[in-house]
């Protein structure tokens, strides 16, 4: 027989108890999002009836661990501690203590996640279970788009669900907002906080305090059959950075003639970031149900994200300057790890990074039940992201390359291959350090000092679902559901880009109006600092001339992508009962018909470029199971299986090609069955198709009433297909012939590509499809209040979770390759206590190593072995709950408390080779908050 009383009495317990939520792992539905409207209900033991009033953290707990059980798939979860009320700063950072995700670090900010292993590229992320574009040149959302106050909830799905049009080969993050027919009550949240970072801005015009503000309207008319929540969010955040960044460690037979097999720092580039990120956030719900059958949801949210980063950096040329190493050297094993260089010629740089994004994403949806069995569904929604970045490098000297003073710089190596740096020239003094090009680097643009970046990227998505359901009373199943969705998915990026000069002279003085002051350089172990000013001013009032850069590099860099994929799908219900043990679960199977088309420019050294079209289609099926076996009381045996994809990076389906062809009487050196190639290239390759999983997980889980649980769960992806980078073979038929084709001396012009222009199938480097591999983990995870093991604990409580992944990933059948994102180990663990109105909690994420996708200077993605690291956070908070003051609370957190560092090493097992290390110092926040 179905267990229909305790789903019943189950979802009676979830509405009533969704309120204040946990600090750390909670999952209080607050609504049934459009994800949430194809899943199926999961076998839900007898619950702990006894009234027990408990609230903060220990409430989200319970909800937590309700939400667990009555879960059709495997889920991690995290909601708000109460109105407009996460627990962190941070979304992202949130989830990250979820069992099986590790967070990501940029500029200080937990920013992208890796779920079991897998990093960004292969996570799909919703809000309210529609797609979401991204604010990068790819897919993966960047959550510091979305302000924690506004989101209620996030449910981190791990296990496929035919229904679910959305979703990721390694998991689905779906970013929900409040309902508040669901929620029932009026309610009114105001939390205003005051933030700090520890490290003072060293760039002068910066500061390091900023400032929070954020409110919530819940409220229902017209008996409860109309609903509305508005929210708006407001951040003026502060960070700062200190980084010190290698140039790699060459063997440097000219500086070393008599050490040769020792390695040397090739050079470094010392910089201070004072960063201030600006985001406006706004969120709204209107709910309408007139009757039980009728009920129609309308979401609206929008967010401004004005980031605008400064940044003044020494670098300093040394191995591969060209500089002379003196005597008096020190060494050990493998490195000169003290030394003395003489005649540097260092650049001061100040550069200046300023992103402006502009996000809105509109959903409705309209669920009508025909009868008490058939019941229809249908969703539109649209995302869509404007982005604007200004990426301005400035540079300054004591004069251009061959002239002005130089620099005797003594370095000393220290832990991990990080070195200090200390000089004796006083680069703070506008009166001796000019604009110029102290580097020699030259270019198109006389008297160059510097390059300008500006692209401009657009993103959109628009999505239409239709969906019918029929439940069925007795027998194996308990309903049906089946439907399509179309969605298209356009991204656009123009890459425009140049030099930038002095004006009819070589060098120039800063003007007055433009200096900010000097910055500090001390952690460098430069006492001087350097000179500080506005260069985006500069740039914009005219100073500077430019020239567009049109060489293969930067014209590659304008792209777009149009994504046409129409999925079908039928799911079925589970509610049966095998030898005696309560199933639920479901069955189903997806078709994904994608046809993508992709513009892009292949492009000469020269200059020459032309536009060209390319793209395919592809169909897949993606068939899921999900089973959940109520084993003994309390106790539930979870298997999911099912077949996963995650389309490829767009700007790897995109970027331009650049292309060179050999002149008649030479040759590439490469041969195609046996024919010599003339043309060879590389870039993008919009033929690429999906990497594709098919995924197995099995989880047990013990519950104690609600008050704790611990589950073990262990999961296999067997990925048969993965993407990497490959010379492949490519026509280049109707491209046309570079300029240098074409060769004219006097009054004779001579065609020299006669071989080119007949042999048209050449070579090109881009990313293509291989074979796969596996990854495999283990999770274990516990959440136990005191009370459970002693009385006298009561308040008292631990959340732990451990992840241990491994992989094997051999696309070209020859050779293993690193997956970004995957950490061997990570561990998350929470202490709390709270009551009597006090709360306290203390947080540590720990992972290992792990292949990062890290920006690079131009805010490309690009892949860096990062070092492992351990970051605290803690949060201490203060209740009223009787008096004049009820409702009112007090909360102050910190973050990153130990001031871990960000660390990229030079390549897999060389972790003594770092190559960058950024330290963010600590956040504190300090909130007051309130609640009607």
């Amino acid at each position: 027989m179905r267990n229909s009383k305790g789903q019943n009495a189950a979802l009676r317990t979830r509405l009533l108890t969704c309120g204040a939520t946990a600090a750390i792992a909670t999952a209080c539905a607050f609504a049934v999002p459009v994800m949430a409207q194809d899943t199926a209900a999961a076998p839900a033991p007898a619950e702990d009836t006894t009234t027990i009033v408990v609230t903060g953290i220990r409430r989200g707990i319970q909800d937590a661990i309700s939400a667990k059980k009555k879960s059709s798939q495997i889920v991690e979860a995290v909601s708000a501690e109460d109105i407009g009320k996460l627990p962190d700063a941070s979304i992202a950072e949130s989830i990250a203590r979820l069992p099986g995700i590790a967070a990501q670090r940029t500029n200080g900010r937990a920013q992208t996640l890796s779920i079991r292993g897998l990093g960004p590229d292969f996570t799909l992320t919703t809000l309210n279970g529609r797609e979401q574009v991204s604010t990068n040149d790819n897919r993966s959302v960047e959550f510091d788009q979305y302000p924690s106050e506004l989101i209620s909830q996030v449910v981190v799905y791990k296990t496929p669900n035919a229904g679910m049009v959305a979703q990721g080969l390694s998991g689905t993050a779906d970013l929900q907002t409040v309902r508040p027919l669901a929620y029932g009550k009026k309610a009114f949240a105001v939390n205003l906080r005051g933030e700090m970072n520890s490290e003072d801005a060293a760039i002068g015009g910066m500061k390091n305090t900023g400032n929070r503000f954020s409110a919530m309207y819940i409220d229902q008319f017209a008996n409860k059959t109309i609903g509305l929540a508005l929210g708006y969010a407001h951040t003026d955040s502060p960070y700062q950075t200190q980084k010190k960044e290698s140039w790699g460690f060459p063997s440097c037979s000219a500086c070393l003639p008599a050490d040769q097999s020792l390695l040397i720092t090739g050079g470094e580039k010392d910089a201070v970031d004072s960063s201030n990120l600006k985001r406006d956030g706004y969120m709204g719900v209107l709910e309408f149900k007139p009757n039980d059958q009728l009920h129609v949801t309308l979401d609206a949210y929008h967010s401004d994200f004005n980031e605008l980063q400064r940044i003044a950096r020494l670098e300093y040329p040394l191995a591969w300057g060209a500089n002379q190493l003196q005597p008096g050297y020190t060494t050990n094993d493998e490195f000169v790890t003290h030394g003395v260089f003489t005649g540097v010629k260092t650049v001061v740089e100040n550069y200046i990074n300023q992103r402006k994004s502009k996000l809105d994403s509109f959903g409705a949806n309209v669920n009508y039940d025909l009868n008490d069995h058939w019941s229809l569904m249908a969703d539109l929604s649209t995302s869509k992201v404007v982005r604007d970045d200004a990426l301005i490098e400035s540079t300054a000297g004591t004069g251009p390359s061959g002239s002005g003073a130089t620099d005797t710089i003594t370095f000393d190596q220290g832990a991990y291959g990080l070195t200090t740096i200390s000089g004796v020239v006083d680069y703070s003094d506008f009166d001796t350090v000019f604009l110029t090009d102290p580097g020699g680097w030259g270019g198109p643009l006389a008297n160059r000092a510097g390059y300008v970046k500006t692209p401009h990227i657009t993103d959109e998505i628009k999505a239409a679902k239709v969906a019918a359901s029929r439940k069925f009373d007795n027998g194996f199943l308990s309903g049906v559901t089946f439907g399509f969705n179309h969605t298209e998915h356009t991204k656009a990026k123009v890459g425009v880009e140049g030099y930038i000069g002095i004006k009819g002279a070589a060098y120039a003085v800063v003007p007055e109006a433009y200096r900010t002051g000097t910055t500090d350089a001390n952690f460098l172990g430069n006492n001087s600092g350097m000179i500080s000013y506005d260069a985006l001013g500069l740039y914009e009032s005219g100073f500077f001339a430019f020239k567009e850069d049109t060489t293969t590099a930067s014209l590659q860099k304008t792209w777009s992508v149009t994504e046409k994929i129409d999925y079908a799908y039928i799911r079925a219900d589970i509610d049966t009962t095998l030898f005696n043990i309560p199933v639920t679960g479901n069955i189903g199977v997806m078709s994904e018909h994608a046809d993508q088309k992709a513009v892009s420019l292949y492009t000469t050294g020269g200059g020459d470029s032309a536009p060209v079209t390319g793209g395919t289609n592809y169909t897949d099926l993606l068939p899921s199971l999900s089973l959940n076996f109520a084993v003994a009381d309390d106790t539930t045996l979870r298997f999911g299986a099912g077949t996963t994809i995650a389309r490829p990076r767009m700007d790897d389906m995109a970027a331009g090609t650049g292309f060179s062809v050999v002149t008649d009487g030479n040759t590439s050196g490469s041969t195609i069955n046996g024919q010599p190639v003339y043309w060879t290239g590389g870039g993008g390759n919009p033929n690429i198709k999906p990497w594709k999983s098919n995924n197995y997980d099995l989880s047990l889980e013990k519950y104690f009433g609600r008050k704790g649980y611990v589950s073990a769960a262990v999961f296999y992806k067997d990925l048969t297909t993965f993407i990497f980078n490959q010379s492949i073979i490519h026509d280049y038929t109707g491209v046309p012939l570079p300029s240098y084709c074409t060769v004219t001396s006097g009054t004779t012009t001579t065609f020299v590509c006669n071989n080119a222009d007949a042999n048209r199938i050449g070579l090109t480097t881009a990313q293509a499809n291989g074979q796969g591999g596996y990854i495999k983990g283990l999770e274990l995870s516990a959440s136990v209040p005191g009370e459970l093991l002693w009385a006298p604990l009561d308040g008292f409580g631990v959340i732990v979770s451990g992840s241990f992944n491994d992989s094997s990933i051999n696309p070209t059948g020859h050779a293993n390759m690193d997956v970004p994102g995957l950490s061997k180990r990570v561990i998350n663990a929470t202490l709390y206590y709270e009551k009597y109105g006090f709360s306290a909690r203390i947080s540590g994420r720990n992972r290992a190593d792990f292949l990062g996708e890290v920006p690079n200077y131009t805010n490309t993605l690009e892949n860096q072995w990062v070092h492992g690291e351990t970051v605290y956070d803690a949060q201490l908070g203060y209740a009223f709950e009787n008096g004049p003051l009820k409702g009112f609370s007090l909360s102050l957190s910190a973050q990153n408390i130990t001031n871990e560092p960000f660390t990229l090493y030079q390549g897999k097992g060389q972790r003594d080779h770092t190559i960058r290390e950024e330290k963010y110092g600590s956040t504190y926040l300090f909130g007051v908050n309130y609640r009607y």
